[in-house]
């Protein structure tokens, strides 16, 4: 039984201290087309997570494109402003803690920012939260990639990907 309670011990404490991937350096792939482009993508970045924050689902689809595709952590995709607005405000936020949403969007890390043309750029960054993980650690590391556009002469998300981090394997 010693031997069980000592094994099970040593299984949790590998789970509890995940080693992740290092977070890269952020750097800045290409210059914005136009002066304001980068403080305009900020404010939309920064309006996603303050909406993620406050469990604002209708700002935080609203700063997504008419057809933007939002695909979660385990690969179901929503396609539309509107169907987002009613995932987010019916399912997910309800069944979530505010506080954790709080705590997610203080962690996010951007790592990098690719301007693509003169009205496409790719952000990415990850976050680490204590909402639980799909893979079994104690922490849930995450990955986002944000596909922006200009619609309308507006930035706006067209694609966004979220990813489960797994942990790091072997010394590579």
């Amino acid at each position: 039984m010693k031997a069980v309670a000592l094994m099970v011990s040593l299984m949790a404490s590998t789970i509890a201290y995940a080693d992740y991937y290092p977070v890269m350096d952020y750097k800045v792939y290409g210059t914005p087309a136009s002066a304001t482009d980068k403080a305009e993508i900020d404010d939309l970045m920064e309006g996603l997570w303050t909406a993620w924050s406050d469990h604002d689902a209708a700002t935080f689809a609203n700063l997504h494109a008419e057809d933007a595709e939002w695909t979660n952590a385990f690969g179901r995709t929503f396609r539309g402003a509107s169907e987002l607005e009613n995932f987010l405000g019916k399912r997910l936020f309800p069944a979530f803690d505010q506080k954790i949403a709080r705590q997610e969007a203080a962690a996010y890390v951007p790592i990098s920012r690719r301007y693509i043309g003169d009205d496409a750029a790719v952000v990415t960054g990850r976050m680490e939260s204590n909402r639980g993980s799909s893979v079994g650690s104690a922490n849930r590391v995450i990955g986002f990639t944000f596909v922006l556009g200009k619609v309308d002469g507006e930035w706006k998300v067209t694609n966004q990907v979220i990813t489960d981090l797994r942990e790091k394997r072997g010394s590579w």
